[in-house]
């Protein structure tokens, strides 16, 4: 699997999941950080995709109401 695919994949799941950019803004994520991932771009560390990805997964828990939560 590529960065591009895996970038795709994380894209629709938080598209999937209904948070937006602005959402992960709000939770301490840089703002150019998700264009970032999603388009499997250099220039980020695991560390950061770790935050990304539990930023992602803290707005699923807290949308109960939204969708079917899904866990990462």
């Amino acid at each position: 699997m590529t960065k591009e695919e895996l970038g795709k994949q994380i894209e629709t799941l938080r598209k999937e999941c209904g948070v937006s950019t602005y959402e992960l803004e709000q939770k301490g994520i840089h703002p150019s950080l998700p264009s970032t991932i999603e388009k499997g771009q250099k220039g980020y560390s695991i560390d950061s995709l770790i935050k990304y990805l539990k930023a992602i997964n803290e707005d699923i828990h807290l949308s109960v109401g939204k969708k079917e939560k899904k866990k990462i």
